[in-house]
């Protein structure tokens, strides 16, 4: 080809390397790659494609009241970078993808074959990190599909760590092992600069904070959330597991007025452009009717419950936490409804996924041990 065709499509595929930049910023441009050994002996081109993303979706649907999903994955790769490498020159456009800045993020995952077993390697490239790779090996006995997804949890898990943490924390949700998810967190707060107001801190603190309550220990738990809320002054992420804490310590008056204090901040924000999570608004008046219910105000803890049922209708637990409270006014009958009720549908969002009240039941009487919750968010898996 000539230097003129070159340069005639170069220019034109400029342009839309440009459109494609913007066009797919927050997303992510998937290559998955085996050589024709492998498709013949353990796996598919399309099923491999599949595994590997389908885990990358699955990660990124994680809801979050905290931060917008960070990564969107997409193996459409572009039209200007398909025009480029039509003529042979996509590492041009990828240099002056880099020239401009405008290079999007990208991971790649390969398998191949050494000494008759299975390997991968996942590399890739993000605006906040720049380039990185990491060679996998199977463990012992591990699934192929399993081995598939933990590479693609890592290769997440670098382009958007607190996602991927936070997925993690759902993940094991029903487990005792949290071992990766502190580790990502603990890695993450020690790249972090050393100031003391940062929203990626007190998204880490927070988390680390969920842990601490399913390890059974809501002292240390209020620890993390208090140096969560502390390097984000004004969230109400860490308000509520604060107040959370606090019912687990019995400190139900101290769960009150934070309640009552953040309720009322977020209603001077409710006619301004930050609008409130509407499971956060339901999630603290819900906190606030338990800590009333611990101080034998069951009056204005049921108004509470109404409010926070008329926020987030799908809420489970709230409606757990009102037959409770028809319990203990002596109605067995509506107890018994509302518990039925609230077992019926739990296809729909409990909670978003970084408040306590998600994974744990709210405590409102004496002495009780973090108890988990019976629901929880479903499951969302988005196949390309």
């Amino acid at each position: 080809m000539d230097f003129t065709t070159v340069a005639a499509a170069l220019l034109f595929a400029f342009g839309l390397l440009v459109t494609d930049a913007v066009l797919r910023s927050g997303s992510v441009a998937v290559e998955v790659a085996a050589p024709e050994n492998i498709f013949k002996r353990v796996i598919d081109q399309q099923s491999l494609e599949t595994v590997f993303t389908s885990q990358l979706d699955h990660i990124a649907a994680t809801v979050s009241v905290a931060k917008a999903p960070e990564i969107r994955s997409s193996r459409d790769v572009g039209i200007g970078m398909t025009l480029a490498d039509s003529v042979n020159v996509k590492p041009i456009a990828f240099a002056l993808q880099r020239q401009f800045g405008i290079t999007p993020d990208r991971l790649r995952f390969a398998l191949f074959m050494e000494n008759g077993s299975v390997h991968g390697v996942v590399s890739g490239y993000g605006r906040s990190i720049g380039e990185f790779t990491q060679e996998f090996d199977p463990d012992k006995g591990e699934k192929l599909v399993n081995f598939i997804q933990r590479c693609a949890t890592w290769g997440a898990s670098q382009l958007a760590p607190y996602t991927t943490a936070l997925y993690l924390l759902q993940h094991h949700g029903n487990g005792d092992d949290f071992r990766d998810v502190v580790a990502l967190a603990a890695h993450t707060l020690s790249m972090l600069p050393p100031v003391p107001i940062n929203e990626d801190r007190s998204r880490f603190e927070n988390l680390l904070g969920l842990v601490q309550l399913f390890r059974n220990d809501p002292r240390k738990a209020q620890r993390y959330f208090q140096a969560a809320a502390d390097a984000q002054p004004g969230s109400p992420v860490p308000a509520l597991n604060l107040a959370f804490a606090e019912l687990q310590l019995d400190d139900n008056a101290a769960a009150a007025a934070r309640m009552r204090a953040l309720l009322d901040r977020m209603r001077s924000l409710l006619d301004s452009a930050s609008r409130t999570h509407t499971s956060v608004i339901a999630a603290a008046h819900m906190t606030l009717a338990a800590a009333l219910m611990g101080l034998h105000d069951l009056d204005d803890a049921e108004a509470e419950l109404k409010l926070a049922l008329a926020n987030n209708p799908d809420s489970s637990s709230a409606m757990e936490l009102l037959a409770e409270l028809k319990q203990e006014r002596g109605d067995a009958a509506a107890a018994q409804r509302l518990n039925s009720l609230a077992g019926q549908d739990t296809t729909a969002v409990e909670n978003v996924g970084e408040l306590a009240a998600l994974y744990f039941h709210l405590s409102w009487r004496d002495k009780e041990p973090v108890i988990r919750s019976r629901f929880s968010n479903p499951g969302v898996v988005t196949l390309h």
